[in-house]
């Protein structure tokens, strides 16, 4: 994989950003083992940029937990058990529960409308041939949710679970799309009557289903390290 290249500034920034994104994929998805080091100069080939931002997606990498640097060795893939990865399924579902509770109580009419809106744009997205459509509609659905719910850290909180989730083609097909499309209307129903424990408890059981068919879908794909 080649990250495509700019001489921009802005350019430039962004680049330790995707590689965390590329690396972080890697090990979700079991592409990289459990204790395998991590050469950044085999990185930075294989994705046709210099070792800097390497280097500086690794450090990031390193306060997530994905990775540990070793004196002398260098970077060791620490990669999350089954059992992480629904632990923090579970994590985002109590929090967008929450957040769909929120929205129920305090979203004016154009908040629920634009959710409305955005819920069959999904509806109508036919996501093998478009998966990156698909998935980008069920983060804005979710940004918006959280807009409407007037919870900034909550909100916060949740955008940082979205770090342990693959990318699309991962995510279409262990078939959130369908599923959503599916799921995301009692959600809306509930916040457009004001049922705050109605909207939260849609959600939760959502968000923590699609959690569960992510780690079945990655079952088949790596071999699991080691549970505590």
């Amino acid at each position: 994989m080649a990250l495509s290249g700019s001489a921009s500034r802005g350019r430039r920034s962004q680049l330790p950003e995707e590689v965390a994104v590329h690396i972080r994929e890697q090990i979700i998805t079991g592409q990289v083992l459990d204790g395998e080091y991590l050469r950044l100069d085999q990185l930075a080939e294989d994705l046709g940029i210099s070792v800097t931002p390497v280097r500086e997606a690794l450090i990031t990498l390193a306060a997530e937990g994905f990775v540990e640097l070793e004196p002398r060795q260098g970077f060791a893939v620490a990669a999350p058990s089954r059992t992480d990865l629904l632990d923090v399924f579970e994590l985002r579902a109590l929090i967008g529960g929450r957040l769909a509770r929120r929205c129920a109580e305090v979203a004016d009419r154009t908040s629920l409308e634009r959710l409305d809106t955005l819920q069959r744009e999904l509806n109508g997205c036919h996501e093998p041939e478009d998966p990156t459509t698909a998935v980008e509609l069920l983060g804005r659905f979710h940004t918006e949710l959280a807009g409407a719910a007037r919870a900034d850290k909550l909100a916060w909180f949740f955008e940082l679970t979205r770090r342990y989730l693959p990318r699309e083609r991962e995510l279409v097909a262990a078939g959130w799309p369908e599923v959503c499309g599916r799921e995301h209307p009692r959600v809306l129903h509930a916040a457009a009557k004001g049922d705050g424990a109605g909207a939260e408890q849609a959600m939760y059981e959502h968000l923590r289903g699609l959690g569960e068919s992510l780690v079945a879908h990655l079952d088949e794909q790596h071999t699991w390290s080691s549970e505590p």
